[in-house]
């Protein structure tokens, strides 16, 4: 069979979907639905690894503790800093004192100016804070007038409490918390490779998340309502073959996951803003981080359409399509044990040589992985 006659035969099947009637648009509606939760789920998980790498990016570019025995003169360009780290309720606030020693003084990372001495720039959300009334004993504790806020790229989330105070009279030491640096960020801070742990974990919540969409885009194609079964006969009775009435009952499943392609993109937007203003188990982050790997959202406009085919392929394996009509097969078959215990049988075997690598025994294999994982389903 010919790609063309594919792309035709999934094209009919798509325009029949659309030019359904009523009851055509909510089962694709449902279907889209479905799968647009699905898609959204998927995207947030593969934006994961980029949520680390950025967290560790800005931890390196604002890193100022450097103990070395080779400390720079005083110069137009250097600065002294000492750390002013608190905790309020649990919670860990990071502080430095600064003082630049000239005009040419670094910035720090989200700063637009040096704060004067009894002033201070803070986070947004320790702004917030010291606003509010339960706040008393922390202003006591921070008595700085607040004279400007942290920029995005001057903090790992978006509920961070931080703070940079202005200082006079810093003294450095050879014990001293005060240091003198030309510069801000690691000096040794390396590209941060993706941990491959984490891209495992990302890997096999994707094979995971896939299955229900899988499940739901077979479950509406079995319960296809009586228009679709009557067109679906109608196409025999007018010369198709039973592949080709496959093929656009597939069309018209592919159609719902192409608009819930769409409407999962939507789900994605909304839900990047929404934990990008809130905070989960401690740990916040910018919307900007939750962007997905190209790679891997690639991945996923591809995968969800091909499932959807591939799925509505094997689901109409048990629809006998006939010009007078459509049957729906139920024979009671006998189940046989043995077939069944080779799929995870097989996903262990694969996955055995995969335990204790990822860091430190070399890197696994992603191909056996994802197999290993989707034979153990």
């Amino acid at each position: 069979m010919s790609p063309r006659q594919w792309s035709r035969d999934l094209a009919m099947g798509a325009r029949f979907a659309v030019t359904g009637g009523r009851e055509g648009w909510v089962r694709m509606t449902l279907t889209a639905v479905g799968v647009g939760l699905g898609v959204a789920l998927l995207l947030l998980c593969t934006a994961l690894p980029n949520v680390f790498a950025a967290r560790t990016r800005v931890e390196d570019a604002r890193y100022a503790n450097v103990y070395s025995q080779t400390v720079p003169s005083k110069a137009d360009n250097t600065f002294l800093i000492a750390d002013a780290d608190t905790t309020w309720h649990d919670d860990d606030i990071l502080g430095r004192f600064v003082e630049p020693e000239g005009r040419r003084a670094p910035l720090p990372p989200g700063v637009d100016r040096f704060p004067g001495k009894g002033e201070m720039v803070v986070s947004p959300a320790l702004k917030d804070l010291l606003a509010s009334d339960d706040a008393t004993l922390l202003r006591e504790r921070l008595p700085y007038k607040i004279t400007g806020t942290i920029g995005e790229s001057g903090l790992i989330g978006s509920h961070e409490l931080a703070y940079y105070a202005g200082a006079s009279g810093l003294k450095l030491t050879g014990f001293s918390p005060v240091h003198r640096l030309t510069e801000y960020g690691k000096p040794d801070a390396k590209p941060e490779k993706s941990d491959p742990v984490l891209l495992l974990m990302v890997l096999v919540v994707f094979v995971v998340l896939l299955t229900p969409v899988a499940v739901f885009i077979a479950a509406a194609v079995r319960f296809g309502g009586e228009r679709r079964d009557r067109r679906l006969a109608a196409l025999r009775l007018v010369g198709s073959d039973s592949h080709m009435t496959r093929r656009i009952a597939a069309g018209e499943a592919l159609a719902g996951a192409l608009l819930g392609l769409v409407i999962g993109t939507g789900f994605f937007l909304l839900g990047r803003q929404t934990l990008g203003s809130t905070e989960v188990l401690g740990v916040s982050v910018w919307p900007s981080y939750l962007d997905p790997s190209p790679v891997l959202a690639a991945l996923v406009a591809v995968a969800i359409p091909a499932a959807a085919v591939l799925v509505t392929l094997l689901a109409m394996r048990g629809v006998v399509v006939e010009p007078l009509g459509v049957v729906r097969t139920a024979k009671q078959r006998r189940r046989r044990l043995w077939w069944r215990l080779l799929p995870p049988l097989a996903g262990l075997a694969m996955l055995y040589p995969m335990i204790g690598k990822g860091r430190k025994n070399g890197d696994f294999n992603q191909y056996l992985v994802i197999s290993g994982v989707l034979l153990l389903l």
